[in-house]
């Protein structure tokens, strides 16, 4: 496989260096604001046009240059403006979907190169070494992407408000909490495997919290919880407090915590309560951990009788909504 320089393949520019507060948001523009986010292809909101700047077409990369997500590649779909240390790229010659995306991965498989706050990428973007395009697997165009196609499009449409959630109880009060397992003689290994297990850990995103795979016989039979499954981190300096729904079953490390619901409770109150549970964060630091007595005692809201049809209503009513089973 033959690799060629960035630049050989795409023209390299720096945005329009705009400042998100500097900016008008508005939730009916069409016109998205990239930063160096590593989340939501980037975009941070949608702002008003800017007089005498053209919105930045559909169907370019940006590329963040620096922060703890240097590297962060996406293709972008709607017209956009750029933030401050953020790279676009315009391929030079005509490109499918799949192999815009094929080399935002060649890109983002390039950050163990650099750092957040040393080695940025500012310079050297140009200079990185990616595959050629006649070295482009043949995969690639076999990638269905169809089935991604509405995504992002809620379960339901409808103008749903939140009810009063005034009224607060401690986690224990809805929740038993399971604690996880250490690794101790569970032999991980980094990829699946015939009979394996998801093992997870604390991490500040849900994608993060795989740490390994283990052999499913191996782990205690009570400490294998089931898709759907909500579970909170309660260690690590920049991962304590994130709570999520699992996607798959999965076993505790024993940096985590499972909740489990004292009554029948869909998905839809476990992501309301998965958000709820991470906006304690801030309570707790590396040295004030969310364990033990400290998780039980965090107040959450009580939902009871109509209401909670409507925070079943309401997020059914988000994005991405469509995909909660």
């Amino acid at each position: 496989m033959a690799n060629v320089k960035l630049s050989e393949l795409f023209e390299v520019s720096y945005g329009t260096k705009f400042d998100m507060n500097k900016m008008k948001k508005s939730d009916k523009s069409k016109v998205a604001f990239v930063s160096r986010s590593s989340k939501n292809n980037g975009v941070v909101g949608y702002v008003d046009a800017v007089e005498g700047v053209k919105p930045l077409e559909p169907g370019l990369i940006t590329v963040t240059l620096g922060g703890t997500y240097v590297l962060s590649s996406f293709l972008q779909e709607k017209e956009f403006y750029t933030g401050q240390n953020v790279a676009v790229l315009k391929a030079k010659d005509n490109l499918t979907k799949e192999q815009k995306l094929f080399y935002c991965l060649c890109i983002t498989k390039n950050r163990f190169r650099y750092s957040a706050f040393g080695r940025e990428a500012n310079r050297t973007l140009k200079s990185l070494f990616v595959p050629s395009l006649k070295d482009i697997p043949d995969w690639v165009e076999g990638v269905n992407l169809s089935e991604f196609e509405g995504v992002n499009k809620p379960k339901s449409v409808s103008n749903v408000q939140l009810p009063d959630l005034t009224k607060t109880v401690e986690i224990a009060s809805l929740f038993t909490i399971e604690n996880g397992i250490a690794a101790t003689k569970l032999n991980e290994k980094d990829e699946f495997f015939e009979g394996s297990i998801m093992y997870v850990r604390p991490a500040a995103t849900q994608a993060r919290t795989k740490r390994s795979y283990i052999s499913k016989s191996l782990a205690p039979e009570k400490k294998i919880f089931p898709k759907g499954s909500l579970f909170v981190s309660t260690n690590g300096e920049g991962s304590h407090s994130y709570s999520y729904v699992s996607t798959d079953e999965f076993v505790p490390n024993s940096d985590v915590s499972v909740l489990i619901p004292k009554r029948e409770m869909s998905i839809e109150e476990k992501l309301f309560y998965a958000k709820c549970v991470t906006a304690n964060r801030y309570l707790f630091s590396y040295g004030r951990k969310p364990k033990g007595n400290k998780l039980k005692s965090i107040k959450i809201p009580k939902l009871e009788g109509k209401d909670i049809e409507k925070v079943i209503s309401y997020i059914n009513s988000l994005p991405y909504s469509s995909n909660v089973e």
